[in-house]
């Protein structure tokens, strides 16, 4: 197994062992068990449990949506926030487990020297209104919806493709709505 897919099978087992265990209740030679390596050959890849908890998080957090975004970009407005909806809210029903272990854990990122997660996935929404054309005025408002709309989703997952569609081009309607007064 190369380097690569060997973290990636470690970052997975350790995803696993955090949402079933949470982070203080995890221990590294769980994880290892999980992944079936020796200890040793986990701390040859990571540094730290702190490390291999932040490197699992990461993708969820912000790659994803600032690969959404990026991907929308040749979209209209009313496109690229439904794609964007759409792909945050189907991560999340996707992967609720691990976004409420995020959630559960935001006080040891904060402690761990984590930049505040929040404040920056908000910071990419907003740059994203502003690429829209979304006023100051609304911005507030509008991420006040998008928040709302996908962390809803962390107690209703929904796996049927087309109720998040429809869901997506309500809460889309409901936005432009306000936008275009």
């Amino acid at each position: 197994m190369n380097k690569e897919d060997r973290r990636k099978q470690i970052l997975d087992a350790a995803m696993t062992v955090f949402t079933e265990k949470g982070f203080n209740g995890s221990t590294t030679l769980e994880i290892a068990k999980a992944a079936n390596i020796a200890e040793v050959t986990l701390f040859r890849y990571f540094s730290s449990k702190q490390e291999i908890f932040l490197e699992g998080i990461k993708p969820i957090l912000f790659s994803t949506l600032e690969e959404t975004i990026n991907a929308s970009k040749e979209l209209n407005a009313e496109e690229k926030l439904e794609y964007i909806l759409y792909e945050r809210i189907s991560l999340i029903s996707n992967n609720y487990k691990t976004v409420k272990l995020i959630l559960t854990e935001a006080p040891l990122l904060e402690e761990l020297g984590s930049e505040n997660f929040m404040s920056k996935i908000l910071q990419i929404l907003e740059s994203m209104l502003t690429q829209i054309g979304v006023s100051i005025n609304d911005k507030g408002f509008i991420l006040r919806i998008l928040m709302g709309s996908i962390l809803s989703f962390l107690y209703m997952p929904e796996m049927d493709e087309e109720n998040i569609k429809n869901y997506v081009s309500k809460v889309v309607s409901i936005i432009l709505k306000e936008t275009n007064k």
